[in-house]
């Protein structure tokens, strides 16, 4: 059996500890929670507590807390550290959960990020881990329309989220017949949370919340 972790939050990462558990030949061993849990979203930690009572919770938030080679997968799902080459170099398959599309919405903030560009297309990705900010090659991602005129961050982060459980549903089971694609640098932008204060109005959940004093 190989062992398997998954570090995140909210119910796109409990959705992924269901269909890891799921798997054959694999058992949840370990889920690293981020350290501050949004109190809008699901409890990753407890569910997992409730689920899962054998499972280990490493509550620190801190992925240096997983022992180097301990599981063969590990499974970041809107993880809020990156995760050093300690970790991704000991791991047989380490993979990312990314709320945007590759590579034109690397880093923070990409479904914030597409609205403010007038993006007609968004989407959510699953690619392997390197050392650099989601710049690892793509292994499966859905796309979606949105609509800048009419959308608010909140609708096209919770269709990000109903896209995301499929895709994880999807490619999980496939992971190891997939063909990992390269990202085409040319075409890379990374956002970083220094860069929040350009949003404008994009900043919060919905437009109305951004004006506020």
């Amino acid at each position: 059996m190989r062992r398997a972790a998954v570090l995140g939050k909210g119910a796109l990462a409990v959705h992924a500890c269901e269909v890891i558990a799921a798997l054959p030949d694999t058992v949840l061993d370990t889920v690293i929670p981020n350290a501050d849990e949004p109190a809008w979203d699901d409890s990753l930690s407890e569910h997992v507590a409730r689920r899962w009572p054998e499972v280990r919770i490493l509550a620190s938030g801190d992925w240096r807390d997983l022992e180097p080679g301990r599981c063969a997968l590990v499974f970041s799902v809107l993880y809020d550290k990156i995760i050093g080459p300690g970790l991704i170099d000991a791991t047989e398959t380490i993979i990312n959960c990314h709320p945007g599309r590759l590579p034109e919405y690397r880093g923070a903030r990409p479904v914030n990020w597409a609205l403010h560009n007038g993006e007609s297309l968004h989407g959510i990705t699953i690619h392997a881990m390197d050392t650099g900010i989601d710049t690892g090659p793509v292994l499966a991602e859905a796309h979606f329309t949105i609509w800048p005129d009419t959308d608010e961050v909140r609708d096209v982060w919770n269709r990000t989220m109903r896209y995301g459980r499929a895709l994880i549903s999807d490619t999980l089971p496939r992971l190891g017949r997939i063909i990992p694609r390269p990202q085409d640098e040319t075409r890379a932008v990374t956002h970083y949370l220094r860069d929040n204060h350009q949003l404008g109005d994009r900043s919060d959940w919905t437009r109305a919340m951004s004006r506020q004093p």
